[in-house]
């Protein structure tokens, strides 16, 4: 344990850090169960921390040998780093010792002494052994080395010697100055490092010293000073230092050795946007990746994340790993997290085979590391509101364009003047004027809170992650309350560490609160502002003889969710021989869930003063997910000569197991009593159901490397499921990639512009298996049928949905071509051109409605993505000591539906249609507006004059929608004059993330944004007078004779006019979002040194600032369609935070 926080002056008791208060708020018994377990560990790993405190005389400190490398560390992180790996204590004061001061050391079986004289002795400062610890001092200008081999102390110095000034600056190969880098005179502990504009003093013995210059990604360069005062030097770009490690299946590669197309994203890149869900970070970061954020609702906000484009009719999800074990994204916090790998290609991902047909997310968890103790603290205030709610009508405008609407479709008027006059007056609850889009949804607050602990030594390392997540919805009755934990252990035993044992628990339990009817009250907010929500007594209001959700959500009518996540995965590694090891790996999760859905006992009143009492029920659901998996690799790396082989072979079994019950019972005697016994037994019911699948895999990988420029990569995967018949259980997926790095050919070495150019190609074939269980019999059998025995009527169960035993894996061939190119003025560029077919895709076929079942699935299809992608990035450190970083990220997709074995589903508003992208919105095009000189008028009566196009289905009329008639035969129709008229997925996705750093304050814009797309917007307020839904603000600008518009139809109360899917509901849901913005600033280091801090950062930031578009729907991001009002409306957040590292 580090003792720089006992001496500031004076000792500092370590008792106050254990008087820590828990986060209140945590008591429910799964955190008590979450606390003694982190605890155990907790104690378990200080217990083998502290071990190291040995008996031994001062001599024998001095004398232990230690290898230590770091790169511009800070003195104090050097100094745990000394601690864990020579078993010592280190005590000093922090008034002379520059803990802060950043050093570059290379020690390499050393004595402890000799490392510290290279360490301190430019500062000046000596070293006694009291009571076991090195106490640190300083010492006078001219001392000498003594040691007491009797009491068991020791101190050192150096005489000063004549010095010699020397100064001069630091750039880099494009003339830019390089800030930080450290400079030391050969053979002594004497150094410096360079200012903001790369200039440096330093004091030398004499001629005869030999600087060194060295700075993290660079080629450490060496200068006799001889008889130069001055010293300009250049250093140059280190390649071998730039290579990036990347997590890739099984394992990890050099990023310079990679021949998939694989993108990744360091958490430690995402400080300037506070995440509450880990699909957040996947937005417009690395290039295929489609993350649509598609609610604001807590509890349910994570991202739909699709990977190169929608490759099937069914569930287009990728899959996810967390530290190797299946999961899914909201199972981990994005605290929690170390690095993000996304496997876009066959090549990087068929080594997962019969799930990787929709790509492959990699999440890498923090873990512990040698060294001292390191605590952070991270935590952020907010608050929300709707990003965009459409703009509608007040009563006034509602009822004088519905008496418009009437009086077109020949109605009589809903509303008279004196009606129209008490709306305007807003003095009766009856004749409101209501928005109620501002009575369902507000403002919300959210809070975050994290504390992490990490350290350990040689032998063991630990990470703790403890959090909790506060967040209220702006939707009324909505709320989410999150509390996680993790521990990450890692131990490893026997000589040369050849066994490795590692351990990972983590679990989270989750409460959601919402409406029981989310969907009805999502709808409900988007009513006409003249239904009343309450009368003069504040009885609530039926709307129109019906509900009131508001007053239901108010009087007790909520669902709460409790979902727990408990998940644990143990894993040991030998070493057999150098470069031979043998893995395995046993993980087990288990999700437990409880609903309690509550209808409230209300009365609604109408008005005439009658009311009707809604009966109250309860129903409670419990759902349970377990999954269990094994894993067994055998991996063998060695490297001879120019040749770098890595060979994998692995075995996986996997098993899913899911449960639901759930029970219903009415008529409680208050609303309080939300217990299921307490209602009426004679209204009881209840259901059940559950599923089990089983997969099992064989696997293999073969990596080649040939002096570091000729890579070649094979991989076989064999998996068999549950879900297939007998014959088709069993898929083969391989892939083969290969590599070409072009600089490091002799004829690059002239282009001293270029860090790295590397071409790769791959090609390989992933499975998709994601259909209802062909054996399960809840998915194929229904109960309560009956059925005639001797002429009495029995009830039984029977099966109610046709199967086929011929179905088998879907599968997905993929070719890539790649190029990755680094420049060395810090330009960065990666392009990928993909083609991806997958075949036998699963559908459902259609069967005669008079055998009664549900269709079977068949292999029917196939669907191409063929696009191209790119990211480029940027890098500089300006004179001032301004750094700035950008990236660039683009995609363009092309999908489309290449084959149809079953018929084409020709339905509007969306169709599956060959030649078109799937889900195709489908309907008739728009033509216009029916204007007046498009009829004749004879006694009053208008009828089309000849020539101009007619509409099967309705009579036109002047103000009316024109569409286009397709075959030319002079009338539109369902059958001859429908057509693609758009697409839910966009043409090109791209972003843009800045970076500035400057004198401890930074600045991060992040802009994401979509183009080619289309939503259609066919909700409530869209098609005027639906139901009781108010009307969009836009429709004032309707056709009328004095308004001869060519935009909007004239307004109707006839639903055949109005409720036609076609292009008038298109709208272009194309937008360009400031997605994040935050300003922060990091405390002075030196100052934070005096209280034992390493880094204190404060910050404040904006969540979806502001959208550019067009789209007149809720928000162009929240949904691939708009066709309901039903959505949760995305929110705009506004927070202030500070980051605490100790």
């Amino acid at each position: 344990m580090l003792h720089a926080w006992h001496c500031c002056q004076t000792f500092v008791s370590f008792n106050k850090y254990k008087k820590m208060k828990k986060i209140p708020g945590i008591i429910d018994p799964l955190w008590t169960i979450m606390k003694f377990s982190s605890l155990q560990f907790f104690l378990a790993v200080l217990v083998s921390v502290s071990s190291f405190a040995h008996e031994s005389k001062a001599q024998e400190l001095l004398l232990k040998k230690v290898t230590i490398q770091a790169d511009r560390k800070p003195i104090k992180e050097v100094l745990a780093i000394l601690e864990s790996k020579a078993n010592v204590s280190f005590v000093y004061s922090l008034q002379f010792l520059p803990v802060s001061r950043r050093i570059s050391i290379n020690i390499e079986n050393k004595t402890l002494a000799e490392t510290l004289e290279k360490m301190f002795l430019p500062d000046n400062i000596s070293y006694k052994i009291i009571n076991k610890k090195i106490v640190l001092q300083l010492m006078p200008v001219s001392t000498s080395l003594t040691t007491d081999q009797q009491g068991g102390t020791a101190s050192i110095s150096i005489e000063q010697a004549d010095e010699k000034l020397v100064t001069g600056q630091v750039v880099d190969e494009t003339k830019n100055v390089l800030p930080g880098v450290n400079i030391a005179v050969k053979g002594t502990a004497t150094g410096t490092t360079t200012d903001v504009n790369g200039q440096f003093s330093l004091k030398v013995p004499d001629g005869n010293a030999v600087l060194v210059f060295s700075f993290v990604g660079y080629v450490a360069q060496e200068i006799n000073v001889g008889n130069k005062s001055s010293v300009d030097v250049t250093l140059a770009i280190d390649n071998k230092n730039l290579e990036e490690v990347v997590v890739v299946g099984y394992g990890t590669q050099k990023k310079v050795n990679l021949t998939g197309a694989v993108g990744s994203v360091q958490m430690s890149d995402m400080k300037s946007r506070p995440l509450t869900n880990t699909g957040q970070a996947l937005q417009g970061t690395i290039a295929g990746v489609y993350a649509l954020q598609s609610s604001g609702q807590p509890g349910a906000d994570g991202a739909v994340i699709s990977i190169r484009g929608v490759g099937t009719f069914g569930d287009n999800s990728p899959l996810v790993l967390i530290d190797g074990f299946p999961g899914s994204m909201t199972d981990v916090n994005p605290n929690d997290i170390k690095s993000i790998s996304v496997l876009k290609d066959a090549a990087s991902s068929s080594i997962y085979g019969n799930r990787a047909a929709n790509g492959v997310i990699l999440i890498t968890t923090n873990r512990g590391a040698s060294g001292k103790l390191s605590i952070s603290y991270n935590a952020f205030f907010g608050s929300q509101k709707a990003t965009a709610l459409p703009g509608v009508l007040n009563s006034v405008d509602y009822a004088t364009l519905k008496n418009e609407a009437a009086a077109n479709t020949g109605n009589n008027l809903p509303y008279t003047d004196s009606d129209i006059q008490k709306f305007a007056a807003h003095n009766d609850p009856l004749y409101p004027d209501i928005n109620y889009f501002d009575v369902y949804y507000g403002k919300a607050n959210i809070q975050n809170h994290r504390l992490n602990l990490s350290g350990g030594n040689e032998k063991v390392q630990f990470a703790f992650m403890l959090g909790q997540l506060n967040q209220k919805g702006i939707l009324v009755g909505t709320n989410y309350k999150k509390t996680d934990f993790r521990a990450n252990i890692d131990a490893h035993f026997l000589k040369n560490n050849k066994l490795r044992f590692a351990s990972s628990f983590s679990g989270n339990l989750g409460v959601k609160n919402e409406p029981t009817d989310l969907w009805s009250a999502e709808w409900y907010a988007s009513l006409a502002p003249v239904h009343p929500l309450q009368d003069a007594n504040g009885h609530w209001m039926a709307v129109n003889g019906e509900r009131n959700f508001y007053g239901e959500i108010k009087e007790g009518s909520t669902a709460k969710t409790n979902r727990y996540n408990l998940n644990a995965q143990l894993d040991a590694e030998y070493t057999i021989v150098d470069g031979l090891s043998a893995q395995v790996t046993y993980g087990y999760k288990v999700i437990t869930s409880k609903r309690n859905a509550f209808h409230a006992n209300v009365a609604l009143y109408n008005r005439d003063a009658s009311f009707q009492n809604l009966t109250s029920d309860l129903t409670v659901t419990n759902e349970t997910d377990v999954q269990t998996m094994f894993t067994s690799l055998l991996k063998y790396n060695k490297t001879f000569g120019k040749h770098a082989l890595n060979l994998l072979a692995g075995y996986s079994e996997e098993e899913f197991l899911y449960d639901w019950e759930s029970g219903f019972r009415s008529k409680f005697v208050n609303n309080t009593q939300r217990i299921l016994s307490l209602g009426d037994a004679s209204t009881q019911t209840n259901n059940a159901g559950s599923y089990d699948l089983g997969l099992r895999s064989y696997f293999g990988r073969l990596n080649y490397v040939f002096n570091g420029k000729y890579l070649l990569e094979a991989n076989i995967r064999r998996d068999g499921s549950s879900r297939f018949g007998q014959g088709h259980k069993w898929g083969v997926f391989p892939s083969f990639s290969a590599g070409w790095v072009i600089t490091e050919e002799r004829f690059m070495q002239s282009a001293n512009w270029l860090s790295q150019l590397k071409i790769r190609a791959s090609w390989g074939r992933l499975g998709n298996q994601n259909i209802n269980n062909y054996y399960n019999g809840s998915d194929i059998l229904s109960s309560g049928l009956n059925y005639s025995l001797g002429g009495t009527l029995y009830s039984g169960v029977a099966v109610t949905t046709m199967t086929n035993k011929d179905i088998t894996w879907e599968t997905a061939e993929q070719k890539n071509i790649g190029v990755d190119l680094t420049l060395k003025n810090g330009f960065g560029l990666t392009v990928d051109y993909f083609d991806k077919r997958t075949k036998d895709l699963l559908k459902t076929m259609p069967i005669p409605l008079t055998l009664a079942l549900g269709n079977p699935y068949v292999n029917a299809g196939e669907v191409q993505n063929k696009g191209i992608e790119a990211a480029l990035s940027y890098k500089k450190t300006f004179s001032n000591g301004l750094k700035f970083s950008s990236t660039v990220v683009m995609t363009h997709i092309v999908n489309r539906i290449t084959k149809l074995d079953v018929p084409e589903e020709l339905t509007s508003p969306k169709a599956i249609k060959v030649g078109s992208a799937i889900n195709s919105f489908y309907g008739y095009q728009m033509d216009g507006i029916y204007q007046l000189s498009d009829f004749d008028q004879v006694d009053g009566k208008y009828t089309l004059k000849p020539g101009v196009v007619s509409v099967a289905n309705f009579t036109a009329q002047p103000g009316d929608t024109k569409y286009k008639d397709l075959n030319g035969d002079g009338v539109v129709d369902m059958n001859n004059d429908r057509k693609v008229i758009g697409k839910q997925f966009p043409d090109l996705g791209y972003s843009l993330k800045l970076n500035f750093e400057w004198k401890g304050f930074d600045l991060g814009i992040f802009l994401q944004g979509v183009q080619g797309i289309q939503g259609y917007t066919y909700y409530e307020i869209a098609t005027p007078f639906s139901g009781f839904a108010n009307v969009g603000n836009w429709w004032k600008d309707r056709w009328t004779p004095e308004n001869p518009s060519n935009k909007y139809p004239r307004l109707t109360l006839d639903g055949v006019r109005s409720n036609i899917h076609s292009s008038f509901y298109m709208e272009n849901a194309a937008y360009l979002r400031l997605k994040n913005v935050e300003v922060g600033y990091s405390l002075n280091p030196k100052l934070l040194s005096r209280a034992g801090l390493g880094s204190v950062r404060v910050y404040g930031n904006i969540q979806n600032a502001f959208t550019l578009t067009k789209f007149k729907g809720f928000d162009p991001e929240q949904t691939t369609d708009q066709t309901r009002a039903q959505a949760f409306p995305q929110v705009r957040v506004l927070t202030m935070g500070i980051s605490v590292n100790f």
